[in-house]
């Protein structure tokens, strides 16, 4: 089928799909995914991953991470560092811990409990945003913990997916020089970005702010968002890395001019963002072998449970226990990043295909379940604020 007619079919799909969810109270999100569920491979077959779709969902989480981070207040984020890093730290090491276990139990082989434990620890950024987004909350002092949180989560999942490199290019050894180089590399982008940054991006806004043509201020916003997600991917790190920190640091610019703000949210939303997450179904496989499968369950238990308790643990000594809670679960999502680890230990002979599909399973099914667990978490704490003396 024409490429441009299983975009139209995909975002028409998601996009009703959305509606309908949001119409019964829940983010959009999961009406999005299940489009791609039922318009993909595993239902009618009519849309299929393609380096187009890819493309555009590359796109859209960029955006997606750039409009969040400018809607976030730099300030408070930085305010609120002890949190993210405590409670990053302790989401890893729950769900890794946990994942090193599951796979003992499971009679796994060591470079398969690695594995498993790598792809319970990283935290889907993306996914965490737009929850946030669709339930207000991103603002707020849950949502910046979730996120900020995630982002570190997320550094930190890029260095444990060096080590998984390794094993596979390496058999079972973890030394190399390509995984110290890595790692050195990914933190001294960071350190680099951080400090020069944020003066040198300002400047090329506020002179794009200064020019005749009106849709220039637009276009550079972009530009910047684009070139700083590159940046990051050219590190090792992921593209919403990079597009994340541009938005935090332009973000009191782009919040003053309100009408470009919403424009890129239109722009984000309205198409790329929408992609994303329909994308995410297309890779949904409904085959005997993946639901046959006697890893699922297990997984998904222990990918839920870690990141809650994790979560809870990291965050509870500077929130109160039911804000701590709402951290937990909004941690839970599994993404991107897990999704591409898979596809290298499949790659790298690490896994089998059964290990791989229920992996796959357990990223959709905590993106599925996240919104549902934040939504009953979010009423529970509203009544609690309402009992309390």
């Amino acid at each position: 089928m024409d490429v441009i007619l299983q975009i139209l079919l995909l975002l028409i799909g998601a996009k009703l799909f959305g509606e309908l969810v949001e119409r019964l109270g829940y983010p959009a999100l999961i009406g999005e995914i299940a489009a791609g569920i039922l318009l993909g491979p595993s239902l009618l077959g009519w849309v299929t991953t393609n380096e187009t779709l890819e493309v555009f969902a590359d796109i859209g989480i960029i955006v997606l991470l750039f409009v969040s981070g400018a809607e976030m207040n730099l300030k408070s984020f930085l305010e609120r560092r002890n949190v993210a890093v405590t409670t990053a730290v302790a989401g890893v090491l729950v769900p890794f811990g946990s994942g090193i276990l599951l796979g003992y139990l499971l009679n796994f082989s060591q470079a398969e409990a690695l594995f498993l434990a790598i792809a319970l620890s990283i935290t889907s950024i993306g996914v965490s945003v737009r929850m946030l987004v669709d339930y207000k909350q991103l603002n707020t002092v849950i949502g910046t913990a979730i996120v900020s949180a995630a982002v570190l989560d997320d550094i930190i999942g890029i260095f444990l997916l060096g080590i998984l490199s390794a094993v596979a290019m390496q058999g079972t050894t973890l030394a190399g020089d390509s995984l110290s180089a890595g790692i050195l590399i990914a933190i001294g982008f960071l350190v680099l970005f951080v400090l020069i940054a944020p003066p040198v991006l300002r400047v090329i806004f506020d002179r794009a702010r200064k020019t005749e043509t009106h849709e220039m201020v637009y276009s550079v916003a972009l530009i910047l968002a684009l070139a700083s997600a590159w940046l990051s991917h050219m590190a090792g790190l992921h593209y919403s890395i990079g597009a994340f920190i541009a938005g935090l640091i332009l973000g009191d610019r782009i919040r003053h001019d309100r009408m470009l703000f919403d424009s890129l949210m239109d722009f984000g939303f309205g198409f790329f963002v929408t992609l994303f997450f329909a994308s995410i179904g297309l890779l949904f496989s409904f085959t005997g072998e993946t639901f046959l499968s006697p890893y699922i369950i297990p997984i998904i238990v222990v990918a839920v449970a870690g990141k809650i308790i994790g979560g809870y643990i990291g965050s509870v000594h500077f929130l109160s226990k039911a804000e701590a809670l709402l951290v937990g679960l909004g941690m839970t999502p599994r993404g991107e990043i897990a999704l591409v680890v898979a596809k290298v230990a499949l790659v790298g002979g690490i896994i089998g295909s059964a290990l791989f599909s229920a992996v796959t399973v357990m990223v959709i099914a905590t993106i599925i379940i996240t919104p549902l667990l934040m939504k009953r978490g979010f009423v529970w704490a509203q009544i609690r604020d309402r009992e309390s003396p």
